[in-house]
């Protein structure tokens, strides 16, 4: 219980300092911190599908300039706690929540810190010190994003197999159920969000063929997946490839009237 502690709070501190130190490379999404904890915790698959779940509930809550919550840590956590524990993936919802509101309280103590940090940068550079400065920016914020992060993180993961088993059976079912029910919407909410930005008219029809596709054909996502990526390259080369033969074609028939027209001259 201790290691698995202490790696989902250290795979939740990486999350964390992605955007901050490792300049964005995406690891700060609950999809990809989930199917982490799940390949360290040897179920992979219950990792994609909460981190799946918590990555639609995640584009719901987006944040827009300072508002918004970031589900991540919460996510991770609750992952963690459903693998550990065999629960489901709405009670890995159920962690995620209050994780996430204790996560905001946590980061906003912090903020007035980092605060503090960025006067103590100024004051340095003012007197020269860059060295100094360099450390305040390079080490110490870092260093609190990383604090902030492990300790709740961890004492969730630590404290809470057993802790949160008994608190979601004294949870009455109706407010499960609510809590579920308000995690679907939230997560159609940010479904719609997506698709708002990749649907057009010349593409619509495709998505309902391949909604109708998935609720009446019985085929897996997968095969379903195999089949519109070769649904893609036939439309490719019915659209680019025969009309590039063509013009070839005709290209190399031109060329052909021409020298004829040359030898006869």
């Amino acid at each position: 219980m201790l290691l698995n502690a202490v790696v989902v709070g250290l795979i939740a501190v990486f999350a964390r300092i992605d955007s901050r130190m490792l300049g964005r490379l995406n690891f700060e999404r609950p999809l990809i911190t989930c199917t982490l904890v799940g390949l360290f915790l040897g179920d992979v698959k219950t990792g994609l599908a909460v981190g799946a779940s918590m990555e639609m509930v995640n584009l719901g809550f987006m944040s827009i300039g300072a508002s918004g919550f970031d589900m991540n840590m919460g996510s991770i956590t609750g992952c963690a706690l459903v693998i550990m524990t065999g629960a489901n993936i709405e009670t890995a919802l159920a962690i995620a929540t209050p994780m996430t509101l204790l996560i905001t309280l946590i980061e906003t103590g912090a903020s007035v810190v980092r605060i503090s940090m960025t006067h103590m940068c100024d004051n340095y550079v003012e007197k020269g010190e860059y060295q100094k400065a360099k450390l305040v920016d390079i080490f110490w914020g870092p260093l609190l994003y990383a604090v902030c992060t492990f300790i709740p993180v961890f004492m969730a993961v630590y404290l809470g197999a057993d802790v949160i088993n008994a608190i979601v059976n004294a949870v009455p079912q109706f407010v499960l159920d609510g809590i579920t029910l308000g995690a679907n919407l939230v997560a159609f909410f940010g479904f719609a969000m997506l698709l708002s930005v990749m649907i057009t008219k010349k593409n619509a029809i495709f998505f309902f063929l391949g909604f109708a596709i998935a609720a009446y054909s019985g085929l897996s996502l997968t095969a379903i997946a195999i089949i519109s990526v070769i649904m893609a390259i036939l439309f490719y080369q019915f659209k680019y490839g025969d009309g590039s033969s063509l013009q070839g074609a005709g290209a190399s028939v031109d060329e052909l009237d021409e020298l004829d027209d040359e030898l006869d001259d």
